[in-house]
């Protein structure tokens, strides 16, 4: 009986003290929360090969009601006669791009349907939602961007990036 008891204090006691701590709150439980909005890699340009197409590209990060990277292509265009022409639908560009996105030792891929067709001078991709992407912090991101067009399309005239790496800040 007396082992009863005594195991019977322990437990009360137990209960007792874990009653007095306050429980976490939500926040507590998830990641600081970022603010709504898009927070982007400065952006790049470059030029194929042959120097006939031109291209600027940017990797955002998208918090919204999805968390997403976006791929942003702008001011994409091609030499010809001497003059310089935006893509259009008759001249498209097609272009993908493929990287990761890690923050706190955690990583996941994105990556753009392959191909994105831009038959304009803008345009952007969604690379998808990794679930690393989950709060305020200090993201890495590396980011392959190719290229085919507009108006040239052989391979000697494409955009070839190389992996790019960028580090994004995004505040709480």
């Amino acid at each position: 009986m007396v082992f009863y008891g005594i195991g019977l204090a322990i437990a009360v006691l137990a209960l007792s003290t874990s009653l007095l701590h306050a429980p976490a709150t939500a926040a507590e439980h998830r990641a600081a929360a970022a603010p709504a909005g898009d927070y982007c890699s400065p952006a790049e340009e470059f030029y194929g090969c042959g120097q006939y197409t031109y291209t600027r590209v940017q990797v955002c990060l998208n918090f919204a009601s999805s968390n997403q990277v976006i791929v942003r292509n702008s001011e994409t265009r091609y030499q010809w006669g001497g003059a310089w022409y935006y893509a259009d639908n008759s001249y498209p560009a097609r272009w993908n791009a493929t990287g990761s996105v890690s923050k706190s030792g955690q990583s996941g891929n994105h990556a753009t349907p392959n191909p994105v067709t831009q038959g304009s001078a803008n345009g952007s991709a969604s690379g998808g939602s990794p679930a690393v992407l989950n709060g305020c912090g200090s993201y890495s991101v590396a980011m392959t961007f190719h290229q085919s067009g507009p108006y040239w399309t052989d391979s000697s005239n494409d955009i070839n990036s190389g992996q790019r790496r960028y580090t994004i800040s995004v505040p709480c």
